[in-house]
């Protein structure tokens, strides 16, 4: 993998080498483009997607990375995590090390109409390792896949933050908010 766009990574390429390194992980995904890029990458039986929660998909994962052995991605957006940056802080504190944070930076909120974010005055990665959060900044396919194959080998709570090009998805995951939060479950509990 490559990703020369203009400096940042493929969203799609990232977002399918993560769930290629992590096949079995449940992956939360901020509403919006995240979700739209992860159902179209795969939707599988393990992704939560957030819907009308802005703000809330960093402390739903660190929630169900608590409550489960395994591997947790969150798939997070710039947008999103400038609105419950204090979330590094319990992050940092209670340091699941089965929690990987993924943050697509495109300096944009993508899924309200490109509206630009303030994420280039934001040292998300800063802001992080002072909360006790370890974390890398990527810009490239390559990167990102090195970064992530790394911190999910890490006994700490990780985040990456990946620049990314805005992208206009045509995939929707199902709008069934019951359906998806049973198959979250069921596929996490094996019932």
């Amino acid at each position: 993998m490559t990703g020369e766009n203009g400096g940042r990574a493929d969203q799609y390429a990232c977002t399918a080498a993560a769930l290629e390194a992590t096949p079995d992980a449940a992956a939360v995904s901020n509403l919006g483009v995240s979700s739209y890029v992860l159902a179209g990458v795969d939707d599988r039986e393990r992704n939560f997607y957030q819907w009308g929660s802005m703000g809330v998909t960093t402390s739903t994962g660190l929630g169900l990375a608590l409550a489960i052995d395994e591997p947790v991605v969150v798939f997070e957006g710039d947008g999103s995590l400038l609105m419950s940056l204090g979330v590094l802080s319990t992050v940092g504190t209670v340091d699941p090390p089965n929690l990987t944070v993924v943050l697509w930076d495109n300096a944009v909120y993508g899924t309200t109409g490109g509206q630009p974010t303030y994420s280039a005055t934001t040292d998300f990665a800063g802001v992080a390792e002072s909360c006790g959060v370890s974390a890398t900044r990527v810009e490239s396919d390559d990167a990102f896949e090195r970064a992530y194959r790394e911190a999910i080998e890490s006994d700490h709570a990780e985040l990456i933050v990946c620049r990314v090009e805005p992208v206009e998805p045509e995939s929707r995951p199902p709008f069934d908010f019951a359906h998806i939060k049973r198959r979250v479950r069921d596929a996490l509990t094996g019932e």
